[in-house]
Parts: C-alpha cells; structure tokens; sequence
C-alpha cells in the first residue's frame, strides 16, 4: 500500500486545508500518516490518518499566533524548532519509509528531512505566495519593519549556521528560507487570487481552497434563528479575545436593518459581552462552512481560510485584521473589489471607529460590484479542482507501483 507522510504546523489555517486531501487520499488506498502537535490528534485522526506527536518545543498553536505579527520573530520560532524536531523527522523518516513527503510551506523540518533523505516531497502552502509581490506592504510600512527584524538577525543567522555545521549546506536547499518548495507545490487558491510574482513556475499547482464539510468538526446552530432579510456574519477567529471590538459592533449596529450573527470564540466571555441587540444572535462557535452561503457579508481578521471559504461562496468581505498576514490578505480583497479593510495598521482593529464600521458595511451591502467580485473569485475557486487535484498531484510522485 503506498505511504504517505504529512509534516503540519500547529494552526488551523495551516491544517484545516490538507485534511480533504488526506481524507481523499486514504478514499482512494493509500495509507497516510500526519505529524503534528497533540492538540491537533483528533481533528486529524478523524480522517482515517495515523497520527504521530511531535516531541515537546516551544512550538504551539499558541505561539505561533501570539508572534504571528512579526514574522522576524516567527522565523526565530520555526529554526529553534527545526533544531529538536528535525533529527526527529528524520528517525521517523527512515523508520516509516514512506513513498511521498508532503511538509507545509514553513514547516523546516519537514522539508529539510525529505530533502536530506532523498524523498519525493510536496509542499502545501496555505496562504497566497507573497514572496517577490509588489503592492501588499507598503512603502512607509518598510522602515519600521526592518528596524524591528534588526536585533533578531543574528540569532536568525547562528540557528542557520548551527544546522548547517550538522547538516550540512544541504539543509536549506531553497535560495529563500521561506516559503518552503518542493519538487511540486500546492497553494490553496486560484491563479487569479495570487498576486503576480517571479517565484513561481510550472511546479506550483494552484488547486483552489480544499473544502470538504466532511473533515470539519460539527457544531450545533440554531438555524430556525435565521430572519428574512440581510445577513452579516461577524467573526475575528478564535484565538484572540475581542470583546473591545464586539461591543463596538453592538452599539454601531443596533437596530440596524440586518441580522448579525457573530462567532465570538472560545476566549471571549460570553457572559462578559453582555445582552446583544435585538437583531444580534451571539455564538461562542458557528458551523461557518453551511452558515456562509446563508449571508450577505462577512467582517473577519482576514485568515487565509475564511477568506477563501467566504469568496468560495461568492461573499464580499470587510477585513478587519489583526496580524501581517491578515493585512496582506484584506489589501489583496480589496485590489480585486471584492470587499474592504479597515485598521490595516498597527494595533489595528483597536482604532477602528464605529462611522468608519457602519460606512464600510453600508457600502458592502448595497453596492452591487463587491457581490460580483467576490462571485467572479468563487467561479475561478471551483475551476481549480479542489483538494481532488491537490492529491492527484501528490500521486504523481508516488514511484510506479508503489
């Protein structure tokens, strides 16, 4: 039975795109295997996958957000990890045997083992490829960005050497650190979603968003709640608290001629946010996947995955980010007039106004072009060919009857 290896990062956006691939790869008989943190066991042993735990690093879905806004430092991050987890990966490595590597874009070490092994390797990355695109960062944003990498620079450079001394120049096969390539690379968008940019060539096979509701984890919703009328979803991920920018939302759109539906996440305290308005149904968790179709707009921080789940079904956005990433990918959604950012600088959505919020949705709703933008990305989404292609793609390196 042919073997396949996974090497994740610990973060949902990094995850929830690779298990539809998973789960379609063991649909069609092969055996699959997935490394990660223990926080992310059961999601992914619910595909049918054979789970294994990474040794204990600083690592962590809750590290890895709480830098995530300073990518110098998220780097920082991913080479102290690669120094434990990559003779790991590599004892593994050569202990399963398996016939393709797939790593995710920042994953180290699990292209670095692949590569100093010799395996036929894939790399899937979960947002848009940024490298060498002009327009996301702005200009006046370039000198405070570099200051603050400057401290971190020689720490990046002896955690380079130090893999480099074991390993040799080897270990980094790729000219930039990130993102990391293989022989063939998966992005999780549509050719007319990525930007334009130099990096990339024939190896890249742009599949679109992976969405299967099969791989996601239910969750109950109250869908008799729903009223006729205009619908906006409002949802900052669940990881951050909010409560500052919900009560914001509550006292601007009271009363307004809309429902809202707000997906509070696990670390806002329900209880703390008070009675909403009328015209608010309040959740800690929503299924997003069946309640985006159901909407007219979605305010969001901008992560990868519920940008392209909203755009997949055709919904404008008002980004509202919290972090680099999210920046880039509001600016990105409103380049294509597909929907609006507010706040895209520092701290961010904590200046937000509330005229600035009631503008921005005011305009989302009744302007018609943001609906046909977002419509026209949906259509370029579904003619990519999904998480079917993207394991099609991993097949394709499989060596002949394996």
């Amino acid at each position: 039975m042919p073997h396949i290896a996974f090497f994740g990062i610990p973060g949902h956006g990094h995850v929830n795109p690779t298990l539809p691939i998973v789960a379609e790869l063991i649909r069609r008989g092969h055996r699959v295997s997935y490394y990660n943190t223990a926080s992310f066991a059961e999601k992914i042993s619910s595909t049918g996958a054979q789970f294994y735990a990474y040794p204990a690093t600083d690592l962590t879905g809750e590290s890895l957000t709480r830098l995530a806004g300073n990518l110098v430092d998220v780097t920082v991050l991913l080479l102290e990890a690669s120094q434990r987890l990559l003779p790991f990966a590599l004892d593994e490595l050569r202990r399963e045997q398996p016939d393709v590597v797939v790593f995710d874009g920042i994953c180290l070490w699990g292209m670095q083992a692949a590569h100093l092994l010799n395996l036929p390797r894939v790399s899937s990355i979960a947002t848009m490829v940024l490298e060498g695109v002009k327009g996301v960062i702005k200009p006046r944003e370039l000198p405070g960005m570099i200051l603050s990498a400057l401290p971190r620079l020689p720490r990046i450079r002896r955690l380079r050497r130090r893999l480099e001394e074991q390993y040799g120049q080897g270990v980094f096969p790729n000219k930039d650190l990130f993102p990391c390539v293989g022989q063939k690379t998966i992005v999780f968008t549509s050719r007319e979603f990525q930007p334009p940019t130099p990096f990339i060539d024939d190896s890249f096979y742009f599949v679109g968003p992976a969405i299967d509701p099969e791989t996601r984890v239910s969750t109950s919703f109250p869908w008799n709640s729903l009223r006729a009328g205009p619908r906006v979803y409002v949802s900052l991920g669940t990881i951050h608290r909010n409560d500052t920018f919900f009560n914001t939302v509550f006292e601007t759109f009271a009363g307004y001629p809309a429902q809202f539906i707000v997906s509070a996440g696990q670390q806002t305290d329900l209880a703390a946010l008070g009675d909403a308005p009328d015209n608010f149904l309040v959740r800690e968790a929503v299924p997003q996947l069946e309640l985006l179709p159901k909407t007219d707009l979605f305010i969001t921080h901008g992560g990868n995955n519920s940008v392209h789940e909203a755009l997949y079904w055709g919904v404008p956005l008002l980004v509202v980010p919290q972090q680099t990433e999210q920046v880039a990918n509001g600016r990105l959604v409103a380049q294509q007039g597909a929907g609006i950012v507010v706040g895209d600088r520092p701290p961010y959505h904590q200046r937000i106004s509330a005229t600035a919020l009631r503008s921005a949705v005011d305009q989302l709703l009744h302007d018609e072009s943001y609906r046909g933008a977002a419509q026209r990305l949906s259509a370029s989404f579904r003619a990519t060919g999904g998480y079917r292609l993207a394991a099609d793609v991993v097949e394709s390196l499989l060596p002949p009857f394996a």
